[in-house]
């Protein structure tokens, strides 16, 4: 890291990729859960920050919110003053925007990472503003959510910054909408398109920098059905 930033932690809220796979709408997805699992935390540790992984085995809450909640606090009573929550089913997610998200933390500005889906894939938080009952109650897990945050921010005075907007894989449709723009020689690409190696799936180069990737419908008993991405 350039600057100290020993006052900021991150938390990777994030389950183990089998737990996470029972949720996706991808098939094979454990794997590809696992390759995601391993690339958020290389990225978190090439920060340098420090960071907490909370997996369903240290989550604690009954609600999806309230278990987010509990953990955050959880590590701002470990002294940190700033927090940078991020999960780990959006590829895109660099080093770049955990030093952004850490600096407009330092300056005192909320930062958020939108999600095409309407989530976020980055929430840099401060102690002194954060209301755990709110936070809590916030519509997580539906496209609601990034509306209603930034809402529930300006309504309490905050300066809230915004990252890109990044894709997060929940289902093969969002896999699609990951591969466009993207170099297709790219580790990043290649490790993902390893995982997609099943029954359902396949992959077929139509050149170096474009890709067809077929999906099988799972009633279909003829050819697989093509997205060109």
């Amino acid at each position: 890291m350039i600057k100290n930033y020993s006052n900021t932690a991150v938390l990777i809220f994030a389950q183990n990729a089998e737990a996470d796979a029972q949720h996706k709408l991808i098939a094979n997805n454990k794997q590809l859960m696992n390759v995601l699992n391993e690339r958020v935390i290389q990225q978190v540790e090439r920060s340098g920050l420090d960071y907490f992984h909370f997996t369903e085995a240290d989550q604690r809450g009954l609600g999806f919110g309230q278990r987010f909640s509990n953990s955050i606090q959880n590590v701002f009573e470990k002294g940190y003053q700033h927090v940078i929550c991020v999960g780990n089913d959006t590829p895109g997610l660099t080093t770049s925007h955990l030093f952004t998200a850490a600096e407009s933390l330092n300056n005192g500005k909320v930062i958020n990472g939108p999600s095409i889906d309407g989530g976020y894939y980055l929430m840099g938080i401060a102690a002194s503003g954060f209301d755990p009952k709110s936070f809590e109650e916030l519509p997580w897990q539906t496209s609601r959510l990034a509306s209603s945050y930034h809402d529930l921010l300006q309504e309490n005075g905050f300066e809230v910054e915004l990252l890109e907007y990044l894709v997060d894989l929940d289902s093969e449709e969002d896999i699609k909408r990951l591969f466009r723009g993207q170099d297709l020689r790219s580790s990043l690409v290649q490790s993902i398109l390893k995982t997609l190696s099943s029954k359902r799936i396949l992959y077929v180069y139509t050149s170096k920098q474009t890709i067809s990737v077929f999906f099988e419908l799972p009633l279909n008993k003829g050819s697989p059905a093509s997205i060109a991405a």
